[in-house]
């Protein structure tokens, strides 16, 4: 067998292989997005001490979900978690921030975003203070 022969074989070898292998990911018909239900803590609640997070996310196939919560003077980041929740249709939200090195009641936000396997994104948030 020649090179050319060799080499047309390889290229009639590899495009066959290349169609009979389409790569098909089954994206859902899915235009709801996330229904995100915050508990825990509450609008304008005043927190002294540790902090409970609760509530519940649902969704015909859950992808991501992000819980952080953040001071509303600058921003910083005070608490985060990443759940696994990926294919779930519902997940509860357990999740504790015990505040340190707090030395005067400040405003902070608890931010929680969810995404499912459609790229749809919710993000709920609840404003509330925290006391040394």
């Amino acid at each position: 067998m020649t090179n050319i022969q060799k080499l047309l074989m390889l290229t009639v070898s590899l495009a066959t292989l290349l169609i009979s292998c389409k790569h098909e990911t089954e994206v859902p018909d899915d235009a709801n997005p996330p229904v995100i239900t915050i508990t825990s803590p509450i609008e304008s609640e005043s927190i002294a001490g540790g902090v409970s997070i609760s509530g519940m996310v649902t969704d015909e196939s859950l992808h991501e979900l992000r819980i952080k919560i953040v001071t509303d003077f600058d921003g910083s980041v005070l608490f985060t978690a990443s759940p696994e929740v990926h294919d779930l249709t519902s997940y509860e939200i357990l999740e504790f921030w015990a505040p340190a090195g707090i030395a005067s009641e400040i405003g902070v936000t608890l931010v929680v975003t969810a995404e499912d396997h459609a790229s749809n994104i919710t993000t709920s948030e609840v404003h509330f203070t925290v006391k040394p």
